[in-house]
């Protein structure tokens, strides 16, 4: 695997993610994603990496990768915003007749796929390259591949639920023996869209290339949208054994059950109870009567008196008192006053739909909270409905039911609350203590 250069798409805007930030950055058990992709590639011996990367992740990626030292790692930001194929093409003066292996790096794969790969990478050397897919049982809108027995024959993206040539879903996982025989194939389409990539392949094989059909059938995590964020969450967790770090104190009256990782510094103070699998971060308290269950919380978070957090993923910095966070996704630096709910369940028991770029959604969910932005702020007592999205560095006032979703950088309050008071006509009042002791008399 050594002589093959992996080009990680990271370059890309992650919009469909909103109010969350950049895909490949958001963190699952303490690390963003892709270093969980690197980590796992380096240890299937890939050496060389070429990470593309745009102006506002570059930085941080950069920082992230420095931790690794026995790989090779180049980086490029994206010349364009043409999705895939303008990515490739940001790289084809450093890969060119080169072997590469293109891959989406917030996807998440077990190592079957690895070790089926690296099988077939050694084996097939007459063909000319390899595309990964899998079996879908219900309509997936990607990009499905025409096989004939063990190579793939064409690629069509998106096409009707009605016109699928298969039920097989290609992922980015994409083994080229010469680059340059994809790059040539981009540049020769004048298309502006966003399915270049896809129609190169499909134009590969129609000229006579010959491309092995990987076909896998473990575990694929991605983020397409926000709530996917969710199951990868629950994937790192069930990875998780139980560890406690240095300087962690944990009250003899908290109750901890299963696996259960807790990093330096955390408190777990009294009567509180965690429920594995769950991830508390770096110098996070989780206070007294509070209830974590089957959750990631972030670094220096503050999780205060009577609050339930369940199936939820917690960014960093985000502070909570007495409230209920059921389902739920959310960024860093975000406050909840006392009392606020994030609804996780419709009154109907109905799936739970979103707007994406103003288009109706199904989450396939029928538990599904708020996906709140990062430095939001959240008034006490207020209610976010199933499936809100909050937009980041905005503002929610006390008392306040939400119900929509609320754009970056905004003020949602009551506009107007009134009160009725009038004269109280009933002079006398019962004692409630009094009332209290003749009842023990029947006792």
């Amino acid at each position: 695997m050594e002589n093959i250069n992996v080009v990680l798409l990271a370059g890309g805007d992650s919009s469909r993610l909103w109010p969350l930030g950049d895909k490949n950055l958001i963190t699952f058990v303490g690390k963003p994603l892709i270093y969980h992709t690197v980590a796992k590639l380096s240890r299937w011996g890939f050496k060389k990496f070429i990470i593309i990367t745009n102006k506002d992740n570059r930085h941080t990626i950069e920082k992230w990768m420095s931790v690794f030292s026995s790989i090779d790692v180049t980086f490029v930001d994206q010349i364009n915003r043409k999705g895939m194929a303008g990515a490739v093409l940001s790289v084809k003066d450093i890969v060119a007749g080169k072997p590469i292996l293109v891959i989406g790096p917030s996807d998440v794969y077990e190592d079957i796929l690895f070790l089926k790969f690296q099988k077939m990478a050694k084996k097939e050397y007459q063909a000319d390259g390899i595309i990964s897919g899998i079996t879908m049982e219900t309509y997936f809108p990607g990009g499905y591949l025409e096989i004939l027995k063990d190579e793939v024959k064409g690629l069509r993206e998106k096409p009707s639920p009605k016109k699928l040539p298969s039920n097989i879903v290609t992922f980015v996982f994409d083994y080229f023996k010469d680059s340059t025989l994809l790059i040539q194939k981009i540049e020769k389409i004048k298309e502006d869209n966003d399915d270049v990539y896809e129609q190169a392949i499909d134009g590969m094989v129609k000229d006579g290339l010959r491309l092995k059909f990987l076909h896998y059938n473990g575990f694929w995590g991605y983020l397409k949208y926000p709530w996917h964020v969710l199951n990868l969450s629950a994937y790192f967790l069930n990875q998780l054994e139980n560890k406690t770090s240095n300087n962690v104190q944990i009250s003899e009256s908290a109750v901890i059950t299963g696996k259960v990782y807790l990093d330096s510094n955390v408190r777990i103070l009294e009567n509180a109870k965690i429920i594995g699998p769950s991830y508390i971060g770096k110098g996070t308290v989780i206070g007294n009567n509070v209830l974590v269950r089957e959750s990631e919380i972030g670094e220096s978070c503050v999780v205060g008196n009577g609050t339930e957090i369940a199936r939820s993923h917690i960014g960093n910095n985000c502070w909570f008192h007495t409230n209920y966070v059921g389902d739920s996704v959310i960024s860093d630096n975000v406050s909840m006053g006392s009392g606020t709910v994030l609804a996780n369940f419709r009154l109907d028991e109905g799936i739970i739909n979103s707007k994406i770029r103003n288009e109706k959604i199904q989450t396939d969910k029928v538990k599904l909270g708020a996906v709140i932005g990062d430095n939001v702020r959240i008034g006490v007592n207020s209610s976010i409905m199933p499936g809100v999205k909050v937009g980041k560095y905005s503002l929610i006032g006390a008392g306040v039911v939400l119900n929509k979703d609320l754009e970056d950088k905004k003020y949602c309050l009551l506009s107007k609350q009134e009160y009725v008071i009038r004269d109280n006509l009933q002079k006398t009042f019962s004692s409630t203590r009094k009332r209290e002791r003749n009842s023990l008399k029947f006792l």
